[in-house]
């Protein structure tokens, strides 16, 4: 069965909610369309006729309000800078090496992303599959290759390097006020409730919660100053150390703590 790189409407699909799939896809196995956890893949595209955007998403902690700016789940350091426990050659779909943290959710990894930097070489990307849990400072864990991804370059223990991360829309949490810990990417538009899939807007007005003296027609930038999912107002630096992040324009000003319209450009 083909799947479709992009969804076009209807208008009433970003607002439904949906559950992990019957049976669940298995802990080990080898991916593909059918190893999906929810009834589409991570971060899939929906386009409305009016040219709003979205993206399919796995709530990874409490509920996601209405009108709140979502961000990635934060990267974990126990899973950067893992060296293979073997040299392995072109065309392997299995990576095995010794995670850095304690036991993880079984599937933590299941269609994110690996990372590796061999010598000589560069950066190479792999989607990962699935994997079972992995564990603290033991080899022989994991990771399987989706299907369309195989080693493109010899790997060894000596001169690789491998980071583990989640994809962005899986395990997606409340933007935290202040400070951000993960990428922006997107807004909710329903209450998604802890394990539950829906739709985050990317792109086209959309309400967000404000916080502060937002001015019409300028950035929206994120974190808010004091609000967990809030915009707020860009804070000029003149050292260049900026720590925000722009997720569109505002359209049409609330009142401080009510919600704005937002023009979303996280999506182009």
């Amino acid at each position: 069965m083909a799947y479709p790189d992009v969804i076009y409407g209807p208008d009433s699909e970003v607002y439904n909610l949906y559950s992990a799939v019957t049976p669940a896809p298995g802990d080990n196995g080898p991916g593909g369309q059918i190893a999906r956890r929810g009834k589409h893949g991570m971060g899939q595209q929906l386009v409305l006729e009016d040219g709003r955007k979205f993206r399919f998403t796995l709530n990874g902690g409490t509920l996601l309000a209405v009108a709140n700016v979502i961000q990635s789940a934060a990267a974990l350091t126990t899973s950067e800078n893992l060296a293979p426990d073997a040299d392995q050659a072109v065309g392997d779909r299995i990576v095995t090496f010794t995670h850095g943290g304690a036991t993880t959710v079984i599937n933590l990894f299941a269609e994110g992303y690996a990372v590796m930097s061999v010598t000589p070489g560069g950066g190479d990307t792999y989607k990962i599959a699935s994997h079972l849990a992995l564990t603290s400072a033991a080899a022989g864990d994991i990771i399987n290759f989706a299907p369309g991804h195989a080693l493109r370059r010899a790997i060894t223990t000596a001169a690789t390097k491998m980071d583990l991360s989640r994809h962005a829309y899986a395990s997606v949490v409340v933007m935290p006020a202040a400070t951000l810990t993960g990428l922006p990417v997107g807004v909710s538009v329903s209450a998604i409730a802890a394990n539950g899939f829906g739709w985050l807007q990317t792109r086209g007005a959309v309400g967000v919660l404000g916080e502060g003296s937002l001015l019409a027609g300028t950035r929206a930038s994120v974190p808010g100053p004091a609000v967990a999912g809030a915009v707020g107002v860009e804070t000029p630096d003149v050292n260049e150390n900026d720590v925000e992040s722009t997720i569109g324009n505002i359209l049409v000003v609330a009142a401080n703590g009510a919600f704005s319209t937002v023009y979303l450009t996280i999506d182009g």
